[in-house]
């Protein structure tokens, strides 16, 4: 039921329309001032698809692409910005929330990802420390 709903409320491609407080999000996590320059240009799309029991969201910017593949409620490790992270996802209010903690003690710090459909809108709230940044996506035929 769950993947269900996942696929028909956040499935297909969405466009990066807007952000909130990005290069904070990327300092606290320790990023160079090169690399969030970078980031922060970016206009990423996602694709968001459901493959048998495995939830798949691609970002694929002009320098960069991230593929994170998960089943719900099992843990997985996954690379956020060269590090490995421990993570979980979960359905939960028609959001898909994913804790992601560093597989090395003391190397990175902890993220929560939130990802909902809000206004026919794709918001992607993440947290580091005690900073948060809202990302907002469009639905794109791209």
């Amino acid at each position: 039921m769950a993947l269900e709903e996942i696929q028909s409320q956040l499935g297909g491609k969405w466009k990066l329309d807007r952000s909130e407080n990005f290069d904070e999000f990327l300092k606290e996590l320790g990023l160079n001032v090169v690399f969030r320059k970078m980031a922060g240009a970016a206009k990423p799309v996602i694709e968001i698809k459901i493959e048998n029991d495995t939830v798949n969201i691609v970002s694929k910017v002009s320098f960069f692409n991230q593929v994170i593949s998960f089943k719900l409620d099992e843990p997985y490790q996954q690379n956020y910005e060269g590090l490995e992270m421990n993570c979980m996802s979960r359905w939960e209010n028609g959001k898909i929330i994913t804790e992601a903690n560093p597989v090395a003690e003391g190397k990175g710090k902890a993220q929560k990802f939130v990802r909902e459909i809000s206004n026919d809108e794709l918001i992607q709230t993440m947290y580091v420390g005690d900073v948060k940044c809202t990302r907002v996506f469009k639905r794109t035929s791209e």
